[in-house]
């Protein structure tokens, strides 16, 4: 494996840590790996604290886990974490889509609509990266609209787990004909100004996303 020199000008462990996640992410690093710190050091040419750093960070976000003893190894995956991440996402989709349906400007609903557009445009065009970028910038946008950054800086982490569980499982085929209906109704509710039909779309978008995360993982 090349070699990677961070620079360890303050913000070293943070650079690491985005390169372990990045590596997690792709699959480079599959879930039950072992993340050993000599292994890190020699790999990204660096010492062992901006390591150590970086690993209890991304133990944080859910990446990772530190056991005594044992060190750090990329999170494995199992039903219950599957179940656990999606049903916190559901009660936090559901705050964040009321409060979007009680604060959202015309020209923010607007935005909403062009880029569930443009991921239907991606999505006819075969496009699975371009149309993933997007459905993660479609819920961040929600998170922004809501003003409850804290709930959506929770969301966000599990979203990058998220993003790894599909990865190795991926979708089950038709899957994006359903998010195209969820993701109108979540915009439909809120661009009426109702909180509770937005807030139970929301969260049947992502107890729907869970089902079939679950399913794809069962398959495999």
């Amino acid at each position: 494996m090349e070699q990677m020199s961070l620079s360890l000008s303050g913000t070293g462990y943070s650079r690491v840590g985005d390169a372990i996640r990045e590596r997690i992410i792709s699959g480079q690093y599959q879930p039950g790996v072992r993340l050993k710190i000599n292994d890190l050091c020699t790999d990204f040419g660096i010492s062992s604290n901006p390591v150590r750093e970086a690993l209890q960070q991304l133990q944080g976000e859910g990446l990772v886990v530190i056991l005594p003893n044992k060190g750090a190894m990329v999170r494995s995956i199992d039903e219950d974490l599957i179940r656990h991440i999606y049903d916190i996402g559901a009660g936090i989709d559901g705050i964040l889509a009321r409060r979007c349906a009680a604060m959202a400007t015309t020209a923010q609903v607007e935005k909403l609509r062009q880029m569930q557009l443009q991921m239907e445009r991606y999505d006819d065009l075969g496009d699975e990266v371009l149309r993933g970028r997007l459905n993660g910038e479609f819920h961040s946008e929600l998170g922004m609209i809501s003003g409850n950054l804290e709930a959506w800086e929770i969301r966000k982490k599990h979203h990058i787990l998220i993003g790894v569980i599909r990865l190795k499982y991926g979708h089950a085929p038709g899957r994006f004909a359903e998010v195209k209906v969820e993701h109108w109704a979540i915009i439909n509710a809120i661009a009426d100004g109702d909180p509770d039909a937005a807030e139970f779309a929301a969260r049947h978008h992502c107890l729907r996303s869970c089902e079939d995360a679950l399913a794809q993982f069962r398959s495999k």
